[in-house]
């Protein structure tokens, strides 16, 4: 028998509740009481995606088993949460989240301990309650999980991310009396909306606030994962940061359920070592060697050595298409195209209208840290338009495999100089746009656009090169083609590191 079917064998039967909030609202909560049959401190995650879905037992089968009490609640308007529903990681929603968790260190079968745990959507509310430092929250453990709703999930670049996961995720699991409310919020409000503002920062959490503990995880095919390495960066209490070789889903493997049982076992029940020691709590799986490494935290942009790579040493066309449908798309990587096609995740989904690749590596090379492409580009006949990039490694054979991606429009293109990280000589690697204002292209001089590429650690081999995929496509309501020139003041920054971690 598999070690995931003797897990789900033990499972025992949850007990269903109703937990009341306080503006009359009633939370649907399953309860895995604990095998002990004493207090147990309690594992918690709040879910729109239904309590009863049997994805959640890969991530709560382990907890289960290791004796905690496990609960998992459907958020108001979903499953059998009711409650006036206000939007899409609304303070109402997370008032539930505190209400809950307070309600639950109060229970008779709890410790008074309590933990939350989840990816994606169940990541990013753990960020947002435990902002609010609700009684008995010990830690978090957000997977796969956006930092700020603007730039990580809904706009990303300035451009409709995931526009198709309203539809995808709230038909099938509202209740039906909130599918109009909650459609509305989505569509009108959160699509229609093509600027930052207080809709977006409402329900994005203030990092800075936070003081739990928090144990973050993703993987380096991940479309959170900018963000995920922001929260990780930007908090300033215990935590700990896992990188692997993942994408958004399946997010739960043997190595996660492992860090998160050390993680839970530490702060639930004080045992083992600390696993936010700050000279060993970042494991990074590194894309080349295909091991995991140990690192304390993450490499600050002023300690790296920037390798600055110009992929075009003479102006070079490129066109702009009315639309990216119109190239083939890539071929297929070691990520399922359901992860991005249910959602329109804006990842992997469109092809490279012109490509550019660096000089062979004649000697070892090693990445890790963030990427920055500075295109400067002259246009014409084009106000507007959107730039997705793309940076792949040419194997010595020719094969190819994609490793990350960027992206951003246009009129966006303005930067808060304040927010964004530098280089020790100036240059920015880590933009800051505010996405407060668009700004229309001019026919008469050029743009440069710094578009944030996610994060990368990667050992490049000998007779190995990168290559540079971009597309630019319309965004000013024409279908009339139109060209761009890419200009040589085009360049690349990449993060090489010249120290060698210890092996995880």
């Amino acid at each position: 028998m598999s070690t995931k079917s003797a897990q789900s064998s033990q499972i025992p039967q949850p007990l269903l509740l109703t937990v009341e909030m306080s503006d009359g609202g009633r939370l649907s909560v399953l309860r895995y009481p604990s095998s002990t049959g004493a207090p147990a401190p309690a594992v918690v995650l709040i879910t729109p995606y239904r309590k009863e879905s049997a994805t959640h037992m890969e991530l709560l089968a382990r907890p289960i088993a290791e004796g905690y009490e496990v609960l998992v609640a459907d958020v108001r308007g979903f499953g059998g949460s009711t409650g006036a529903y206000s939007g899409v990681l609304s303070p109402r929603e997370i008032d539930d989240g505190v209400e809950l968790l307070e309600w639950i260190a109060a229970a008779d079968f709890c410790t008074g301990r309590t933990a939350l745990v989840g990816g994606s959507y169940s990541g990013i509310n753990q960020l947002l309650i435990a902002g609010r430092a609700p009684r008995g929250l010990r830690c978090i453990a957000p997977w796969v999980a956006p930092a700020d709703t603007y730039r990580d999930m809904w706009k990303r670049g300035g451009i409709p991310s995931h526009t198709a996961w309203g539809a995808y995720s709230f038909l099938n699991s509202t209740r039906p009396e909130a599918q109009a409310a909650i459609l509305r919020a989505f569509y009108r409000d959160i699509v229609g909306t093509g600027l930052d503002g207080e809709l977006f920062r409402d329900g994005s959490p203030d990092l800075a606030s936070i003081r739990t503990p928090a144990f973050f995880g993703t993987g380096w095919y991940d479309y959170f994962l900018a963000g995920t390495v922001r929260a990780f960066r930007s908090l300033s209490g215990p935590k700990r940061l896992q990188i692997g070789p993942w994408s958004h889903e399946p997010f739960l493997t043997e190595e996660r359920r492992e860090e998160l049982s050390r993680w839970l076992g530490h702060w639930l029940r004080v045992t083992g070592d600390d696993p936010c020691a700050p000279e060993s709590n970042a494991v990074l799986w590194c894309v080349g060697e295909e091991e995991f490494h140990t690192h304390g935290g993450w490499p600050a942009t002023s300690d790296i050595e920037w390798w600055r790579w110009a992929p075009v040493g003479e102006p070079a066309a490129v066109p702009i298409l009315p639309s990216a449908a119109s190239v083939p798309p890539p071929p297929p990587t070691q990520v399922h195209p359901i992860v991005d096609v249910s959602t329109n995740s804006g990842w992997r989904l469109w092809g490279e209208a012109t490509t550019y690749d660096s000089e062979p590596c004649q000697e070892p090379v090693r990445l890790l840290g963030p990427v920055a492409l500075h295109a400067a580009l002259a246009v014409e006949g084009c106000c507007d338009f959107d730039l997705n990039a793309r940076l792949s490694i040419v194997k010595a054979d020719g094969s190819v495999r994609q490793l990350t991606e960027g992206r951003l429009r246009a009129s966006h293109r303005a930067l808060d100089e304040d927010r964004s990280e530098k280089t020790p000589g100036g240059e920015i690697v880590l933009p800051w746009h505010p996405h407060e204002a668009a700004e229309p292209v001019p026919d008469d001089e050029p743009v440069r656009l710094v578009v944030e590429m996610y994060p990368i650690y990667l050992q490049l081999s000998p007779g190995e090169r990168l290559r540079l995929g971009l597309t630019l496509t319309r965004s000013d309501g024409s279908d009339v083609p139109a060209d761009a020139i890419l200009l040589p003041e085009t360049v690349v920054l990449l993060p090489r590191v010249l120290s060698q971690p210890e092996t995880a």
